[in-house]
């Protein structure tokens, strides 16, 4: 992350054009562990974007995947109790 972000820029509402700092990569390293321990049941594939090429085959793969093979979701998504 560090290597890929060491010429990348933050570009919001109130930054325009500002370098990471470290600070920023370590916040951006413990909430990406927060989101994997809090939510990683509801994924089926990491992505980490070490190399911009591999990580873009790989996305394409898993949307591939996720085109072709059956999901399952909680009957709760597509009915509801309430329906006559």
């Amino acid at each position: 992350m560090r290597q890929s972000r060491k010429n990348a820029r933050i570009i919001t509402d109130y930054y325009v054009n500002m370098k990471f700092k470290e600070e920023d990569l370590q916040e951006m390293e413990e909430l990406a562990k927060k989101m994997e321990t809090q939510f990683g049941q509801f994924f089926d594939h990491v992505i980490v974007n070490d190399n911009l090429e591999e990580a873009c085959m790989q996305l394409l793969s898993a949307i591939r995947r996720a085109q072709d093979e059956p999901q399952w979701v909680p009957a709760t998504w597509i009915c509801s109790d309430t329906q006559p």
